[in-house]
């Protein structure tokens, strides 16, 4: 198992987060900021136990990655697409044959990339017909300054409306 991140916060964090499966009992799990280069059998099988199937996306240096994981005896994934920043997995909920999309997102902190990927996103969302579609991750944004927390983080009203107009264009029911 390959970790960049400090032993110890990847210890408690992926200890956290088997307990929630094992508590849950999710369908799918999708992980952002995994901090890792590389994921095998052994990180899955520490997170999930025996059985998952799983696509990531590679962390690049101590940053980002994304690993989706599915229980494959409720979930048919027929397809795992690992785009910039994004990892989509499409396939058929077992039990209601329900077809569906899961977009697991890392956003990038700088502000043309995320319009990049805003532009990305909406290109494979309009591709999606009418599968059950779930967006999910880490944005590195936020709709309104109320939502802004942290010491010296600076906000930005130009990346707040580039992320308002594709929440409201794109994602809403």
């Amino acid at each position: 198992m390959a970790v960049l991140a400090p032993k110890t916060n990847f210890d408690s964090v992926y200890v956290d987060v088997a307990r929630l499966v094992n508590e849950k009992n999710p369908f799918v799990l999708c992980i952002q900021e995994s901090k890792l280069s590389v994921v095998d059998d052994l990180v899955i099988k520490a997170l999930w136990g025996d059985g998952p199937n799983y696509s990531y996306q590679p962390s690049v240096g101590a940053s980002g990655g994304l690993v989706s994981v599915w229980d494959s005896s409720c979930v048919n994934v027929w397809s795992s697409m690992n785009y910039g920043h994004v990892l989509v997995i499409k396939g058929t909920v077992i039990r209601s044959a329900e077809d569906f999309v899961i977009m697991n997102v890392y956003a990038p902190c700088d502000s043309m990339a995320k319009k990049d990927l805003w532009d990305n996103l909406t290109s494979i969302i309009a591709n999606c017909n009418d599968s059950c579609l779930c967006v999910c991750g880490d944005f590195n944004s936020v709709r309104n300054v109320e939502e802004k927390k942290g010491r010296g983080s600076v906000f930005r009203q130009v990346d707040a409306d580039l992320f308002n107009n594709f929440t409201d264009d794109k994602l809403t029911d």
